[in-house]
Order: structure tokens, then C-alpha cells, then sequence
């Protein structure tokens, strides 16, 4: 009965199954968190347009460029790891029509 537990987890060391647990694991999380900021994403330009059909269109876009002239330069990893869109993609978002 030992010597089974012994080879048994002999085995999970040769053939790296926690290895292979980690990745899988890495990599549902990623696709989780993708996810996650899809719907993010797609709040925020909801919120947009609604504030923008409360205080104007004009206001809306004026506070936008004032964010996009602060906005830092952003490496790729940093932007798909933030839960906002870029006030350039949230500026052409508002411009554009409403699509359902």
C-alpha cells in the first residue's frame, strides 16, 4: 500500500502534472480575466453615453479630450490589463451612432 502511494505520486512528478495544472490554471484565469474586461469596457462607454445624454454631447466629448491629454503613454500588457478604454476609443465611441 506504501510503495503504491510512492509511485503514485512518482508519477504526477514524471509526468509534471502540476506543471500542466498551473498552466491550465494561468490560463483559464487570463481567458476569465479577458472576459472580465470585455463587460468592463462595455460599461464604461454606457456610462458615457448616458452622462452624455445628461449633460450634453459636447461636455461629454470637452471632459474626454481633457482625459486623453492626461492619459500617459501605456505600454500593450498595460492597456489589456486595464478595466477602462482608452479616452481616444471612448471619444470615438460617443461620436459614433448608437448601435444596439
Amino acid at each position: 500500500m506504501l510503495s503504491h502511494k510512492f509511485f503514485h505520486e512518482q508519477a504526477h512528478i514524471e509526468k509534471r502534472h502540476e506543471l500542466k495544472r498551473q498552466i491550465l490554471l494561468l490560463v483559464l484565469s487570463l481567458l476569465a480575466f479577458l472576459i472580465y474586461r470585455y463587460f468592463c469596457h462595455k460599461q464604461e462607454y454606457e456610462a458615457d453615453r448616458l452622462a452624455a445624454g445628461k449633460c450634453g454631447k459636447s461636455a461629454a466629448l470637452e471632459s474626454l479630450g481633457l482625459l486623453k491629454m492626461q492619459e500617459k503613454k501605456t505600454s500593450f500588457l498595460a492597456n489589456l490589463f486595464s478595466l477602462h478604454p482608452k479616452a481616444g476609443k471612448r471619444i470615438a465611441q460617443l461620436s459614433s451612432p448608437i448601435t444596439t
